[in-house]
């Protein structure tokens, strides 16, 4: 099974700003990361107005793709959320999986921290790190009890080294 990653955290938090960052960082030490984002809100846009796969979105097709050298983007109905166990096999050969969202779910947890989480609470089995501006360093080594991994958002790659070894270096080997 590749490894499966949850990024949470508030909204506006960064989260997708730090999973771009995790996504390049990882391919330039020979990774191949996919990611999925849920949007359980249905705000996502990803179809241009008036664009052929639009208009067949819009006539009521309950599949449309749209393929071409470089990528291919499917849409498809559906009649409540998809969990990841149902994505992921649909994206070819990866070692890892990020998924943005998916907070209520049983996977790894990577925390994008904001001082606005001070009432948060999480499993603290599900959780693999945290994330966090520098301005707001102070005091999470004690909320954490020094038991979840503290990493600056602005060194990504230490954070990128924890993982190789921790986490992905361990599914490496139950896969083989």
């Amino acid at each position: 099974m590749v490894p499966v990653i949850s990024v949470i955290g508030f909204s506006k938090t960064g989260k997708t700003t730090f999973i771009g960052s995790l996504v390049r960082a990882l391919y330039q030490r020979g990774h191949r990361v996919a990611v999925i984002k849920h949007d359980p809100h249905d705000h996502g846009e990803v179809d241009r107005e008036g664009s052929d796969t639009s208009v067949f979105w819009k006539a009521g097709s309950p599949a449309v793709v749209l393929s071409s050298p470089q990528r291919m983007t499917l849409f498809r109905r559906t009649g409540e959320d998809t969990p990841p166990e149902s994505i992921i096999p649909l994206l070819g050969d990866v070692d890892c999986v990020l998924l943005e969202g998916y907070k209520g779910m049983s996977y790894p947890k990577v925390v994008i921290w904001s001082s606005k989480m001070k009432d948060f609470s999480l499993k603290q089995e599900e959780l693999l790190a945290v994330i966090y501006p520098r301005e707001e360093e102070e005091g999470l080594q004690e909320k954490f009890h020094h038991e979840v991994p503290l990493f600056n958002r602005d060194e990504i790659m230490n954070f990128v080294t924890f993982l190789e070894k921790s986490y992905l270096a361990v599914n490496q080997q139950s896969k083989e």
